[in-house]
């Protein structure tokens, strides 16, 4: 295990960051946090084991940082939502008060039907309150604001990461990917398909592009809407349990990609989830009971630290070298072998489909064809 993780580190991508976050005397990343934060963050790869030493070395200058000088991203004031079922208010939020900073983790917790997922459709702009305000980097939403502004908040500032998914079932992982840059129309052809492309690759799915949702697992499916998520470049992720309906190994696999958009990109982040081992991952945690805040927690550093060390940790356990990466020479050379050594048997291992009259309704029915005209 020792010597994958010193393959990985020997093999760490350091061109991938501009050459202002190299210091040649210690031959060590220094992450420079302003230039974290802006819009050229597509040369980072995401899901490499050696992007925790770039992690700990912001988690270690965050220590020093003043957050009272951050930027607001979020601020919801005295949020109300009621929806109305016949002639009866259901109320959902009842005075529900809360600031985000720029490039902050929130971990929202609370019970089924407390209001946690309805203040993330607020945040999303996907609902509008019924009373109070909600302002996204300076831009004051309403009740009343149109459809139009909140469609173009949605487009250029937020994105959304769901437990389900929400792929487009007749479209490839290419074609989801390219459908929110598609729908902005600022980009040509070529610059849409070069971005999808690159996403995909940093998260571990460069084979997979001609693949349908149906041909994926969970974990694959959430990396592909984590890609999408990305492509427009969004200030604000929003995460509806998106660990909920994968495995451990998949869910850590998740975390990891989301941790380091978040503390090597400086993307906001709002997670709501039921569990309990992915509290520490944020920087805040805030219980919604009844549809109101009930308290709001300060995650320790340490405690942060240490959670995101033991995650590292479980991935090398089960994967050595990350799987699925573009920078592991490693991973990629075992790949070569297996296909040089099993040539002559791949010839002989093609993907048999059944036609369709050979499906058994079709078999029955032409077996009754053929005894009735017998018959006859």
């Amino acid at each position: 295990m020792k010597e994958n993780n010193d393959i990985v580190h020997n093999i760490l991508n350091e061109e991938s960051f501009p050459n202002n976050y190299i210091d040649d005397s210690v031959n060590r990343i220094k992450i420079n946090d302003q230039n974290l934060f802006n819009k050229e963050r597509h040369q980072l790869i995401l899901g490499e084991l050696s992007n925790k030493e770039k992690i700990f070395s912001v988690l270690n200058s965050s220590e020093n940082k003043n957050e009272e000088n951050s930027k607001e991203a979020i601020s919801l004031r005295n949020i109300h939502k009621t929806y109305l079922i016949g002639i009866e208010g259901i109320p959902a939020l009842r005075g529900v008060s809360l600031k985000v900073q720029k490039g902050e983790f929130l971990t929202i917790f609370g019970t089924s039907g407390g209001g946690k997922t309805t203040m993330l459709n607020i945040i999303g702009t996907i609902d509008t309150p019924s009373r109070g305000d909600i302002k996204i980097f300076d831009k004051l939403i309403k009740s009343n604001t149109s459809d139009k502004e909140l469609s173009n908040i949605r487009l250029n500032n937020i994105a959304f990461v769901f437990q389900s998914f929400n792929l487009f079932q007749n479209l490839n992982v290419l074609e989801n990917v390219e459908m929110p840059m598609k729908i902005k129309g600022e980009l040509t052809s070529k610059q849409i398909k070069d971005r999808a492309m690159s996403l995909i690759e940093k998260v571990g799915l460069k084979n997979r592009i001609n693949h349908f949702p149906n041909q994926l697992s969970g974990g694959e499916q959430q990396r592909v809407t984590i890609a999408r998520a990305l492509v427009n470049n969004p200030d604000i992720l929003l995460l509806d349990e998106p660990t909920g309906d994968l495995d451990t190994k998949n869910a850590d696999i998740v975390m990891s990609l989301l941790i380091e958009l978040n503390l090597l990109q400086g993307i906001t982040m709002i997670m709501v989830t039921h569990d309990v081992a992915l509290k520490n991952y944020g920087q805040k945690i805030v219980r919604v009971i009844d549809g109101k805040i009930h308290h709001e927690i300060k995650v320790p550093l340490k405690d942060r630290k240490e959670c995101i060390s033991q995650l590292y940790e479980r991935l090398e356990q089960k994967m050595g070298v990350r799987e699925g990466t573009q920078s592991s020479v490693l991973s990629r050379n075992i790949e070569e072998n297996n296909i040089n050594t099993n040539s002559n048997e791949n010839k002989n291992t093609k993907t048999v489909y059944r036609k369709i009259d050979d499906y058994p309704i079709k078999k029955f029915n032409k077996q009754r064809k053929n005894n009735i005209e017998s018959i006859n």
